[in-house]
């Protein structure tokens, strides 16, 4: 006949619960945090210029897009006459919160930060004029990288420059 203590019963149960209740606790609190890839994204902010690309003109990159001149000068935009900004919206990101933002074009843009990856931003965006969806896509930036997405409107190109800092 076996007889154990009193005390090393409650050593065995106590053990039992901690090897059982710790990595169950350890679980419970993985999913009730956020990862730690949307942890480390603070502050991140957008500013989106609204650009019209015109079919006569100089040539000339006006002060007002000078930062974006090397891109402007690029191959694809070599058609374009001029450019001549339109709007500029500043878009301040929360994760996984959508901020829409109408633009002077006409255009409206949701912006939705999904994460961050390798120090870049993670983003949806979804571009609309009216009821008509034009652009519904994701896409990685990295902080003061730009992203040009041109539509069309009618005869008129507008291209939507997306700069992103975190």
């Amino acid at each position: 006949m076996t007889h154990r203590s009193t005390y090393s019963k409650f050593l065995a149960s106590s053990f039992t619960a901690l090897v059982v209740g710790l990595p169950a606790l350890a679980g419970a609190l993985v999913l009730a945090s956020p990862s730690v890839a949307q942890a480390t994204v603070q502050d991140p902010a957008c500013r989106i210029h609204a650009v019209e690309a015109l079919e006569k003109g100089d040539g000339e990159i006006p002060a007002d897009l000078e930062f974006l001149s090397d891109r402007l000068r690029a191959p694809e935009f070599a058609r374009y006459g001029g450019f001549r900004l339109l709007d500029t919206i500043d878009f301040q990101l929360q994760l996984n919160k959508v901020v829409d933002h109408k633009f002077k074009s006409g255009h409206n843009v949701e912006l939705t930060l999904l994460g961050e990856k390798d120090s870049k931003l993670e983003l949806n965006t979804k571009l609309k004029r009216g009821s008509s969806s034009l652009v519904d896509m994701d896409f990685v930036v990295g902080s003061n990288q730009i992203m040009l997405i041109p539509v069309r409107r009618g005869d008129q190109t507008i291209i939507f420059a997306y700069q992103c800092k975190h």
